[in-house]
């Protein structure tokens, strides 16, 4: 299915971990011939790249040095709205997930994705396609983890907001819920974890492997 993909494709890989962006490229050089793989090590160099050179792809960490992920999402939807971004992250945070979609990412890819898995994707998304592939391993353990000590898929939402360090009112904002909910949800994670502020409740909730950054 690769070959049909124009020899002139172009890729922007935007990470800031070099030995991660040599193994993403030695994944994609196969994906066509002729294909051009970009590297961008932080959100200055991206947006340098992307004011360079026209892209088909670009595929975007969402930890970056001098940005988050998103914020850059949207500045590169600014720039040209055309390009289809995709997250290809370590994070299997739901509200990531969300987020991203929302702010129009045509797609949201695990690291843990294995080569061929990653092609596919890849030539999914260059087709048009929107394609989200997360690590099913890791969701389903929290899952089940949380509902063992009486934490609901929204309060562990929640809960990963507030490991991002969110205060309430961009929580509210993020998950499109009002204050008071918010505070109801909180107020029952603190009870679930038996903890009596946020910097307890993350870091109990790490040590159960319910937060996994």
């Amino acid at each position: 299915m690769s070959s049909t993909l124009p020899p002139d494709t172009r890729l922007l890989l935007i990470d800031d971990h070099q030995i991660y962006l040599d193994g993403l490229s030695l994944t994609l050089s196969s994906l066509c011939e002729g294909v051009q793989l970009d590297h961008a090590h932080n959100a200055a160099e991206a947006l340098q790249q992307v004011g360079t050179h026209p892209y088909d792809l670009i595929l975007l960490d969402l930890q970056l040095p001098d940005s988050s992920g998103l914020a850059l999402l949207q500045k590169l939807r600014s720039a040209d709205a055309m390009v289809p971004i995709a997250i290809l992250t370590a994070s299997n945070s739901p509200s990531d997930l969300d987020a991203a979609l929302q702010l129009g990412a045509a797609g949201f890819i695990s690291k843990t994705a294995d080569g061929k898995t990653l092609l596919e994707a890849v030539t999914q998304l260059l087709y048009g396609a929107q394609v989200v592939i997360s690590d099913e391993n890791r969701p389903l353990d929290r899952q089940n983890s949380a509902r063992e000590v009486g934490i609901t898929p929204r309060q562990l939402e929640i809960l990963d907001l507030l490991a991002e360090g969110l205060p309430n009112k961009l929580i509210c904002q993020r998950l499109s819920l009002s204050e008071d909910t918010v505070k109801t949800h909180l107020k029952a994670l603190f009870s679930s974890l038996e903890c009596h502020n946020r910097t307890e409740c993350v870091n109990h909730a790490r040590k159960l492997g319910l937060v996994s950054f």
